[in-house]
Order: C-alpha cells, then sequence, then structure tokens
C-alpha cells in the first residue's frame, strides 16, 4: 500500500509538469488540453470523452491539436504515460511492484497495450526498462 501511495504521489507531481496552455491558442485547444491533462492517468481518458466533455465538433481538431501542442491528443496521451512509466519503473522504491501494475497506474487498462506502446515508444520492453 505504500508503494501505491508513492507511485500516485509521483504521478500527481508528474501531472503538475505537464504542458500548460497559451493565452494566444483557441479556446477549444485549450480547454481539451486541460481536460486530457487532468485526466491523463484515467483509463476513461478517451479522445472520444474529450470531445464530448469539451464539446469539440469537427473533423480537424487533431491536426489543429497536433499544431499547438506538437502531437494529436491520442499521442499526447500515450507519450506522457510511457513518460511516467519510465520514471516509475525506475524508482528504487518501487522496484518490488511488478510492470503490469505501472501499466494500470498510468492509464493502461491491459497489460498487453502497456507493453506494445512502451516497445514503440523506447524501443524496448517495459520489464527490460525496468532491469537496466
Amino acid at each position: 500500500m505504500e508503494k501505491l501511495k508513492l507511485a500516485s504521489s509521483l504521478l500527481d507531481k508528474y501531472v503538475e509538469n505537464l504542458s500548460k496552455s497559451k493565452k494566444d491558442w483557441p479556446h477549444d485547444i485549450k480547454k481539451a488540453l486541460k481536460y486530457i491533462n487532468a485526466n491523463i492517468f484515467e483509463p476513461a481518458n478517451s479522445i472520444k470523452n474529450m470531445r464530448e466533455e469539451c464539446n469539440i465538433r469537427g473533423q480537424n481538431f487533431s491536426s489543429r491539436f497536433n499544431n499547438y501542442i506538437g502531437y494529436t491528443p491520442r499521442s499526447y496521451i500515450t507519450y506522457h504515460r510511457i513518460q511516467a512509466a519510465k520514471q516509475l519503473l525506475k524508482k528504487e522504491k518501487l522496484k518490488d511492484l511488478p510492470v503490469n501494475s505501472l501499466g494500470f497506474l498510468v492509464g493502461f487498462e491491459k497489460p498487453s497495450s502497456f507493453s506494445m506502446a512502451f516497445k514503440k515508444q523506447t524501443g524496448t520492453t517495459p520489464k527490460d526498462w525496468k532491469q537496466s
């Protein structure tokens, strides 16, 4: 239980350091970024939910988001989940937590999804990253 509290605390700190919107950005981009950041580690944080919650319409939203943030909404979420997972995997105090548990903590619903996304972004598996 203590390790989960530590992991949650580290994830809270990670969220605090996520990108903030700029004043001159369009309202829908600012609103979407705020929503995504607030829910980044929630497994239900889907693009569909974000669009509904933020009342975002239009086919080119992902492209516009990418122009301002540098990532599509989906790739932004995945990127930050993997970055946070990398930090947790390297924490000595969390070494006993199973890799799958860390995947769940950062928002992946399935261990296979976590492993595939992690390997795609880093070139290695979460287990190998943890051991290196």
